[in-house]
């Protein structure tokens, strides 16, 4: 039969579970804003020691409750989710924000930009229409040329500006916070195992370890999972695993303690995964699967910053490629050299053929001597030191213009305002042929500039927009499992004070039986 003291045994346990209940009620309610706290639970189960054999009680009654630990409240499931999600949101973010730099460049609708600056050239050359041979109005054409040139210099520079600032916040800041995450997510693993080996759960440790995985799944999409590893005959102890999921190969980033770095050489904007000693991962056949991880990228904000600064669009030879600062400085580029071309071909049209390249009277060059881009347009230093002026007049016959004759200067305003071939020649990768960027007169092109790249911020919002509103849902999810509710806590803490009472009632109630028993019985007839 039981014990005569059994039931005090209940009583007991049960004090002990409730006080463990309060404790951790009391722990949840005091990290309710604490960033990253998951919500922890006493585990409890039924004590029955089941005796068996001919001395064994008949009505086999439990022995109270046992506390077998505290645990913590998460879906494995959305934790998933999230991080596929906040991988998109990570991307898409980088992607917005250099976009919204680059309209601050090309903004003109707030300020007198490139449109103004060409409007101001077709004035000048048309005053320069009606004062043929006025050195004062060429100085004003010249004057508003150079105007426009540096106006497309300092977009150029500023282009290369943001181009250095996201290569800087790559190479300099991402690239070592994810390999700063890494590390410490193994010094946690650690500190976690050692733990959990001498009894104690660690949580708190745990919700730092999922913050920081959380924060690794922005920057790159991960796989987390969780290998079980035996201590001893009693102990088993899960071991944390993060792989990098490519879109043609799984690279294991972290394996408990062991993890791997993320580099980019110096000069480049390659992104490699290396081993501790600085080598390349290879996989099991020995292939290389480490180096220039580019196309391995899916989502991610470092897919987003790579695609920033390596991806131009058309130019790439893909329609729908994602349109990157590469985009946009090409096409100004094209812009500089296809004004140069254009207005130098009018100004030397009445110099005899086969002039040679020095002897030739160019409106624009380049400041450093190369193919004219957007970064180097300039003035031509024989008409910037009035060597020779506009040619005002060409005769077809090749005789000499009569003297206020201005047919060259008319074309030159009739080129600003005609439609002009805007041709990328030559740089598509294994294209030979040209391919027209875009039909239109000068106006129109900055103008088709502007409107592409509002087009592209503005959908590169909205998928913003879409990517936060389903991670924001994903994550309410999480706090309606893994948050504290002030309610449900305390519902909890009247749950297990009125349990830790009854406890204490059922102790008081035994020892006045036993009371009963021991001081009251067998006094009949003393």
């Amino acid at each position: 039969m039981r014990s005569t003291f059994a039931g005090f045994t209940a009583a007991q346990l049960g004090l002990r579970a409730s006080q463990y209940g309060l404790n951790v009620t009391g722990q949840n309610i005091s990290n309710i804003n604490t960033t990253g706290y998951t919500r922890q639970v006493v585990d409890q189960v039924s004590l029955n020691l089941n005796k068996s054999g001919r001395y064994a009680s008949v009505a086999n009654v439990g022995y109270g409750t046992l506390v077998t630990g505290i645990s913590q409240v998460r879906d494995p499931y959305l934790d998933i989710r999230f991080r596929n999600e906040v991988s998109k949101v990570g991307e898409t973010d980088v992607k917005l924000a250099g976009l919204q730099e680059l309209e601050s460049v090309l903004d003109e609708v707030t300020s007198d930009g490139m449109q103004t600056q060409l409007s101001d050239l077709k004035t000048m050359l048309q005053k320069l229409s009606g004062k043929v041979g006025s050195e004062e109005y060429d100085n004003m054409v010249k004057s508003s040329a150079e105007s426009l040139t540096k106006y497309i210099n300092q977009c150029a520079k500023q282009l290369e500006t943001i181009r250095s600032n996201q290569e800087y916040s790559l190479t300099e800041v991402d690239v070592p916070e994810i390999n700063n995450i890494l590390s410490n997510i193994a010094e946690l693993n650690k500190s976690i195992k050692d733990g959990q080996i001498n009894g104690t759960p660690a949580l708190e440790l745990v919700d730092q370890r999922n913050t920081l995985i959380d924060e690794l799944a922005s920057y790159v999409k991960i796989d987390v999972s969780y290998v079980p590893t035996k201590i001893n005959d009693n102990l088993s102890i899960d071991e944390l695993k993060i792989d990098f999921v490519g879109e043609n190969n799984t690279i294991n980033l972290l394996n408990h303690l062991d993890h791997v770095n993320f580099e980019i050489p110096d000069g480049t904007t390659q992104l490699n995964i290396v081993d501790s000693d600085g080598n390349p991962i290879k996989d099991s056949g020995g292939n290389v699967i480490g180096e220039d991880i580019y196309d391995e990228l899916t989502s991610g904000s470092l897919k987003g910053s790579l695609e920033f600064l390596n991806s131009s669009g058309a130019f790439d030879g893909t329609s729908n490629a994602f349109r990157g600062i590469g985009y946009y400085e090409k096409m100004l580029d094209l812009m500089a050299n296809k004004l140069a071309s254009t207005f130098n071909d009018l100004n030397n049209a009445g110099l005899p053929s086969g002039t040679l390249p020095e002897d030739l009277h160019n409106m624009f060059s380049s400041s450093d001597g190369g193919e004219i881009t957007a970064k180097n347009i300039c003035v031509a230093s024989g008409w910037s030191d009035s060597e020779y002026g506009i040619t005002a007049s060409v005769k077809a016959d090749g005789s000499t213009p009569a003297s206020g004759e201005n047919d060259n200067i008319l074309k030159m305003i009739d080129a600003l305002q005609v439609d002009q071939s805007f041709v990328d020649e030559g740089t598509l990768p294994d294209d030979t042929d040209d391919v027209t960027m875009f039909e239109g007169t000068f106006h129109e092109f900055v103008s088709n500039l502007n409107t592409t790249l509002g087009i592209d911020v503005k959908s590169t919002k909205e998928l913003l927009d879409n990517y936060v509103s389903v991670a924001n849902e994903i994550s309410d999810a999480k706090d309606s499992i893994s948050g504290v509710s002030l309610d449900e806590e305390g519902i909890n803490l009247l749950k297990y004070q009125k349990s830790y009472a009854a406890a204490a009632r059922l102790m008081t109630t035994l020892d006045e039986a036993l009371d009963t028993l021991i001081n009251k019985m067998g006094i009949v007839g003393r």
